[in-house]
C-alpha cells in the first residue's frame, strides 16, 4: 500500500505544473550558483597562491638590512579558500583573507569582499546552500500543501480509508513522494558537484572532503525532512487547502528570513562585543602594561626602551618585550572571539523553532567556512608572526651591537631571510568541525523527529470528522 500511495502521488506531482516549473527555476539557480562559485574560488585560490609565493619571494631577496627593519616590514599570509566553499561561501566574504604579520602587533584578518559590495550583495550572496536552505523549503511547500487536504475536499481520503489504507502508509507514501520530487531535482546537480569537487582535491585531501560532503547531505536531508512532514501535518490539519498555504508560508517567512536576523540581533545583546576603539584602547594599554613590568623586571628600566639599557641588550631586550605582550594579545583577542562563539551557539538554540539557524552553522562548519575555522587560520597566522619574531630576536641577540652609534650598523643577509619558513596553513579536519557542530545537527535532527510525530498524529486522528 505504502509504494502504491507513493506512486500515485509522484505521478500526480510530476503532472502538475507547479513542480515543472518551481523545480525548473530552482534547478537553473542552483547551476547559475555552482558555476559562479566555482568561478570565484578559481580566482580566489590562484590570487592567493600567487600572492604568497611573491610576497615570500620579496622577503627572502630583500637584501641586506637590520633584522628589526625587516620584521616591522613583516610578510602577508593569504588563508586558502577551502574547496566546499563553491557550496557555501559562509562567513569568508566579511572576515576576509589576507593577515599583515608585522612586528609588535596582531594583525586582523583584512580585505573583506564585503567592503566592496553593493547594498544588493550585501543583502545575501546567491549560493547553493542559500538556495536549499531558503528556496527548497518553499518549493516543498507550494508542491506539497495540499497533499492531504485536496484528497478531502475531492472526497478521495475517504475512500482510501475505506479500503483499509494504513494512516502510517498514507503519511509515508506521501513524504516519499515529495521526497522523490526534491531529490529528482537536486540529486544528478549534487552527485555531479560532489565527484567534481572530491576530483579535483590532492589524494590526502580526498577522504576528508568525502566525509564532509556525507555529513552536509545528512544535516540537508534532515531539514528539508523536516519541511516535507510538516507540510503534511499542517495539510492534514488545516481546514482547507488555501488555508494550510497560508500557514505553511506564513511560518516559511518567519523560520527563514526573520528569525535569523532576530536571533542575530538577540545575541549581539545577550553576548554584547566590544567597540572598534573600546577594544583597541584595551589591548594597547594590556600589550604597554605587560611590556613595562618585563622591562622592570628583567633590566630594571622604569620605562620600554629606556636609554638606560645598552644598545648590546637590545635584541634580547626586543624578545623580552614581544613575548611580554603575547599573553595580553592571547587574552583580548582570546576574548573576543569566545564572544563571537557564544554568540553563535546562543543562536543554534532557536534551531528548536527555526531550523535553518541551526542548518546554516552547521552547513558552514562542515565547509570549512564558519568562524571556527576561521579562528583556527588567524591563530596559525599568529604563530607564524611569533616565529618570525623570535627568529629576529635571537639574530640579533647573537650579533649584538656594542658601540653607541653602531646601532643599525649592523645588517642581515639571506641566510636570515631564509632561516623563516614559509607558512602554510593546513586546514582542521571534519572532526574539527564536527566537534564544533554536533548540537547543530542534534537539533535538526529532534526537529525532524518533532515533524514526524505532529505528522503521524494529523494523519491518525479522526480525519473524517
Amino acid at each position: 500500500m505504502f509504494a502504491i500511495i507513493a506512486a500515485k502521488d509522484l505521478r500526480e506531482l510530476t503532472r502538475d505544473g507547479r513542480l515543472l516549473w518551481a523545480g525548473g527555476l530552482v534547478v537553473m539557480l542552483m547551476l547559475v550558483a555552482l558555476a559562479a562559485g566555482w568561478n570565484r574560488q578559481v580566482q580566489l585560490n590562484s590570487e592567493r597562491s600567487a600572492g604568497q609565493a611573491l610576497d615570500y619571494d620579496a622577503w627572502l631577496h630583500q637584501g641586506y638590512r637590520h633584522p628589526h627593519d625587516a620584521a616591522e616590514q613583516g610578510m602577508h599570509v593569504f588563508k586558502p579558500e577551502p574547496s566546499l566553499a563553491v557550496f557555501d561561501p559562509g562567513i569568508g566574504p566579511f572576515v576576509g583573507s589576507t593577515v599583515w604579520l608585522q612586528a609588535h602587533r596582531q594583525s586582523e584578518v583584512k580585505f573583506r569582499p564585503a567592503q566592496d559590495a553593493t547594498g544588493l550583495q550585501r543583502f545575501g550572496e546567491l549560493s547553493p546552500a542559500w538556495l536549499l536552505q531558503v528556496l527548497l523549503p518553499l518549493l516543498i511547500i507550494v508542491i506539497g500543501f495540499n497533499s492531504v487536504s485536496d484528497e478531502r475536499e475531492r472526497g478521495t481520503l475517504r475512500q482510501l480509508l475505506s479500503l483499509g489504507a494504513p494512516a502510517r502508509s498514507l503519511l509515508f507514501g506521501k513524504a516519499a513522494a515529495l521526497a522523490s520530487c526534491v531529490g529528482i531535482l537536486i540529486a544528478p546537480v549534487g552527485l555531479a558537484f560532489a565527484v567534481l569537487i572530491v576530483a579535483r582535491l590532492p589524494a590526502g585531501e580526498r577522504v576528508d572532503a568525502v566525509y564532509r560532503i556525507a555529513w552536509l547531505a545528512a544535516g540537508y536531508g534532515l531539514y528539508l525532512g523536516f519541511f516535507v512532514f510538516l507540510t503534511l501535518a499542517v495539510s492534514a490539519l488545516a481546514r482547507s487547502s488555501r488555508a494550510a498555504l497560508v500557514l505553511l508560508v506564513g511560518f516559511w517567512v518567519a523560520a527563514t528570513l526573520i528569525a535569523p536576523r532576530t536571533a542575530s540581533e538577540a545575541t549581539n545583546l545577550l553576548h554584547p562585543t566590544p567597540s572598534r576603539l573600546d577594544f583597541d584602547d584595551q589591548l594597547a594599554h594590556d600589550v604597554a602594561d605587560a611590556g613595562r613590568k618585563a622591562w622592570s623586571t628583567h633590566f630594571g628600566a622604569r620605562t620600554q626602551w629606556d636609554p638606560s639599557v645598552p644598545l648590546s641588550k637590545w635584541g634580547a631586550a626586543l624578545k623580552v618585550d614581544d613575548e611580554a605582550g603575547y599573553g595580553a594579545l592571547d587574552e583580548n583577542f582570546g576574548r573576543l572571539w569566545d564572544t563571537f562563539e557564544r554568540q553563535q551557539r546562543a543562536q543554534g538554540w532557536v534551531g528548536l523553532v527555526a531550523p535553518v539557524v541551526a542548518l546554516r552553522g552547521f552547513s558552514m562548519g562542515l565547509a570549512g567556512t564558519d568562524f571556527s575555522q576561521h579562528r583556527d587560520f588567524s591563530t596559525a597566522a599568529e604563530a607564524q608572526r611569533r616565529k618570525i619574531q623570535n627568529i629576529v630576536s635571537e639574530d640579533l641577540i647573537e650579533h649584538a651591537d656594542r658601540l653607541g652609534n653602531a646601532h643599525f650598523t649592523y645588517k642581515a643577509g639571506p641566510e636570515l631571510w631564509a632561516s623563516v619558513p614559509q607558512f602554510k596553513y593546513e586546514p582542521p579536519s571534519v572532526s574539527f568541525a564536527l566537534a564544533h557542530h554536533w548540537a547543530s545537527l542534534a537539533l535538526l535532527a529532534v526537529m525532524f523527529c518533532l515533524s514526524v510525530a505532529l505528522a503521524q498524529y494529523a494523519l491518525t486522528r479522526p480525519l473524517m470528522r
